[in-house]
């Protein structure tokens, strides 16, 4: 099993101050580890269902693709957008927000097109600085929050 912890390779004449203490950040942070579940089945999706990782919320109702979990590469990074699959209750409108845990920071992006009528939901995430976030994804009255780790 991997370790729930971020990896964070420092290049050998890097480990200033400000390497040390984004480290003791990072094991400070109080990740959400993601569930190993095949998800739904929509006619919005092609594939059909795989296992995969997601962040799932109690009841089932609301999921998200936990892609980057799990990977040496593919972290999350700050200032860059990535795309992300939910399934949430079908047709509802899904409102996401994220807050930094560790530090100041203007909030998460969220984009996500209009009227998907089936619970898959396309959407791009954008995380303005690097740090613990945790986000909170609400559809009807449906909740799921999780918590990563961003990379500068």
């Amino acid at each position: 099993m991997l370790p729930l912890e971020p990896q964070i390779q420092l290049h050998p004449l890097s480990h200033s101050s400000f390497h040390l203490t984004e480290i003791a950040s990072a094991n400070a942070c109080p990740l959400t580890e993601p569930t190993w579940a095949k998800f739904p089945k929509d006619s919005a999706v092609q594939d059909p269902p795989a296992y995969r990782y997601y962040f799932i919320n109690e009841d089932s109702s609301i999921w998200v693709s936990a892609w980057w979990t799990k990977q040496d590469e593919n972290y999350l990074r700050a200032g860059e957008d990535i795309k992300v699959g939910w399934f949430r209750p079908a047709g509802a409108t899904l409102d996401v927000t994220g807050q930094r845990l560790d530090g100041e920071s203007a909030p998460l992006e969220f984009h996500a097109p209009c009227c998907y009528p089936t619970r898959f939901q396309a959407s791009g995430l954008g995380f303005p600085t690097p740090g613990c976030w945790e986000v909170t994804a609400k559809a009807e009255d449906r909740k799921l929050s999780f918590v990563v780790w961003v990379e500068p």
